[in-house]
C-alpha cells in the first residue's frame, strides 16, 4: 500500500517518539494510580511526606528508560533486523526523509497572512516499500504543477539516490504521474551461482537484470584484481555451456579460464597463447562468415529472418584479459608474422563486433581497465552489455558508462563480488554478482552445466 507523503512527515520520528514517551508517562501514572489516591487521602488529613512524591519520580524515571530503549531499538536493532517492528521504523525514516527532500528543494508552495504561514501547495508523493526485495518505490506528480518539471526531469530522483544511499532501477511514466522504482538494499538481488537457470536467449545476472543476449548483444565486464570480474565471467560461461557447444575461451595471462582446456568437453575450444588465440579469432571469424552465406542462400528463396529463424545456434568468443593481448602484441615488430596474424585478427573481431548480432556470432569481452587505446571503437560501440565490477574511476568509468548522471558508491565494504550494470540503453544500476560457495570448484560445475546441455 502507498503512504502519502505530507510536510509534517519531516517531523515524524519526533512526533511519534514524543507520542510513545507521552502514552508512556500516561500508562505509568495509570499503573500508580491506587498509590496516588492513598497519597491524596493522606494529604487531606493534613499528613505529608517526601515519599509521597516517589510515584511522580518513579513515573519519569520509568518513561525515560522507555525512551532510552526505544531510541537504541531504532539506531543499532531495527537497521539490522526484519521483524515487524523493525520494518515499520524504517518505514518512518523513509518517509521522514523524503519530506525532508521536498522541503530542502523547496518543492511546495506557502503564504503568509497577518504574521501567520500558510501552506498552499505540497507535492502530491506517496512511496511504497517492498521489504522482502530491498525496494523503494516513489509515486510523483507529473500533473501539470509548478514542480512538475524537476520531478519529471528526475531531478528529485537524483536526490533520493544520494540521501538513502540506494540506486534508481525503473522510471514508469502514468497518467499524471511518474512511479521510480529504489533498490536500498541492493545484497537482497543477489542470486546464488548454482542456482542459475539460463534461458534460450536470456542470462541470469541478478534478480530483475537479465542479459538478453539477442537483444542487447556484445558484452564488456571490466574490474581490478579482487574485485569479482572472473567470477562474473563464470558465471555468465556456466550459462552459456549449457545453452550451446560452441563456446570459444581465450585467456592470454593462462589463468583460471586457460585451466579449462583440462575439461574433456571444452577441448580445442580453449586458446592461451599468441598463435592460438590469433588462429581461434581468425576461425572464429571464418565461421561466421560461412553461416552468412548459408543465410543468404536461405534468404535468395524470400525467407527473411535471424539465425533463430533458421535453427542456427548461438556461438560465443569469451575474450578474458583483452587488454594483456593488445600489449602483448603490440609489442611486436612489423615484419614479424605473428604481427601479421594480429593485425588480421583484431580486423575480424571488429567484423565480429559489427556484423554478428544477425548472425548469432557474440562477443564477451573481458579487461582490467577499458581504454580507447585498448578498446577500439569499432568494438566498443557494439558493446551493449557494460558491467564494471567495483567503483570505477572517473576514466574508466566514461569509457563504459559514458552517458551516466549519478554518481557510483561503494555498496559493501565487507563483502566482494559487487559492480555496477548497463543494459542497452537502461540506466546504470548497482548490482551483486551471483554469490560463489564456499569450497567451489569450478571445472566440477562446469562439466556438470555442460551435462544439462540440452535440457533448457
Amino acid at each position: 500500500m502507498f503512504k502519502t507523503i505530507k510536510y509534517s512527515n519531516q517531523y515524524l520520528a519526533k512526533t511519534l517518539f514524543k507520542r510513545t514517551l507521552l502514552f508512556v508517562l500516561i500508562l505509568t501514572t495509570f499503573c500508580f494510580g491506587f498509590w496516588y489516591w492513598n497519597i491524596f487521602q493522606a494529604m487531606m488529613h493534613g499528613q505529608f511526606s517526601w515519599w509521597y512524591l516517589s510515584p511522580i519520580v518513579l513515573s519519569i524515571v520509568l518513561t525515560a528508560f522507555s525512551g532510552w530503549v526505544i531510541f537504541g531499538f531504532y539506531k543499532n536493532y531495527a537497521p539490522k533486523h526484519t521483524d515487524i517492528f523493525s520494518r515499520y521504523l524504517k518505514r518512518i525514516e523513509l518517509r521522514q526523509i523524503i519530506s525532508l527532500l521536498v522541503v530542502s528543494k523547496g518543492y511546495f508552495n506557502t503564504e503568509t497572512t497577518d504574521n501567520n504561514t500558510y501552506l498552499t501547495y505540497y507535492p502530491k508523493l506517496r512511496i511504497k516499500v517492498k521489504h522482502n526485495t530491498g525496494q523503494l518505490l516513489i509515486e510523483e506528480p507529473v500533473d501539470g504543477e509548478k514542480y512538475m518539471a524537476q520531478f519529471a526531469s528526475g531531478d528529485f530522483d537524483q536526490s533520493v539516490e544520494t540521501a538513502l544511499l540506494a540506486d534508481r532501477q525503473t522510471t514508469e511514466f502514468m497518467k499524471n504521474k511518474m512511479i521510480s522504482t529504489f533498490a536500498f538494499e541492493p545484497i537482497k538481488f543477489r542470486r546464488q551461482l548454482l542456482a542459475l537457470q539460463p534461458q534460450k536467449g536470456r542470462l541470469q545476472i541478478a534478480k530483475g537484470i537479465d542479459w538478453k543476449y539477442d537483444t542487447f548483444y556484445n558484452a564488456l565486464i571490466s574490474g581490478n584484481v579482487g574485485t569479482g570480474k572472473s567470477y562474473t565471467i563464470f558465471a555468465i560461461l556456466g550459462q552459456l555451456l549449457q545453452l550451446t557447444k560452441y563456446v570459444d575461451i581465450i585467456d592470454p595471462k593462462r589463468s583460471d579460464l586457460a585451466s579449462l582446456k583440462y575439461i574433456d568437453a571444452l577441448k580445442g575450444r580453449v586458446h592461451s597463447t599468441p598463435i592460438e588465440i590469433n588462429q581461434a579469432v581468425i576461425k572464429y571469424y571464418q565461421n561466421m562468415m560461412a553461416r552468412a552465406e548459408k543465410m543468404e542462400k536461405i534468404k535468395a528463396t524470400g525467407k527473411i529472418g535471424t539465425y533463430k529463424d533458421y535453427h542456427f545456434e548461438p556461438c560465443f568468443l569469451v575474450f578474458d584479459e583483452f587488454g594483456a593481448y593488445r600489449e602483448m602484441n603490440d609489442r611486436l615488430s612489423f615484419g614479424d608474422p605473428a604481427y601479421e596474424a594480429y593485425q588480421t585478427a583484431m580486423s575480424n573481431l571488429n567484423e565480429i563486433a559489427m556484423l554478428g548480432r544477425e548472425l548469432g556470432f557474440y562477443l564477451i569481452i573481458g579487461m582490467q581497465r577499458p581504454s580507447a587505446d585498448s578498446l577500439p571503437m569499432a568494438i566498443r560501440g557494439q558493446l551493449n552489455l557494460r558491467i564494471n565490477m567495483g567503483v570505477p574511476t572517473p576514466e574508466i568509468e566514461k569509457m563504459v558508462f559514458p552517458d551516466n548522471d549519478k554518481q557510483l558508491r561503494p555498496l559493501s565494504s565487507n563483502l566482494k563480488g559487487w559492480g555496477f550494470i548497463k543494459v542497452g540503453d537502461s540506466q546504470v544500476r548497482a548490482f551483486f554478482a551471483p554469490e560463489v560457495p564456499k569450497e567451489f570448484n569450478l571445472h566440477e560445475w562446469l562439466s556438470q552445466q555442460i551435462r544439462k546441455r540440452g535440457q533448457v
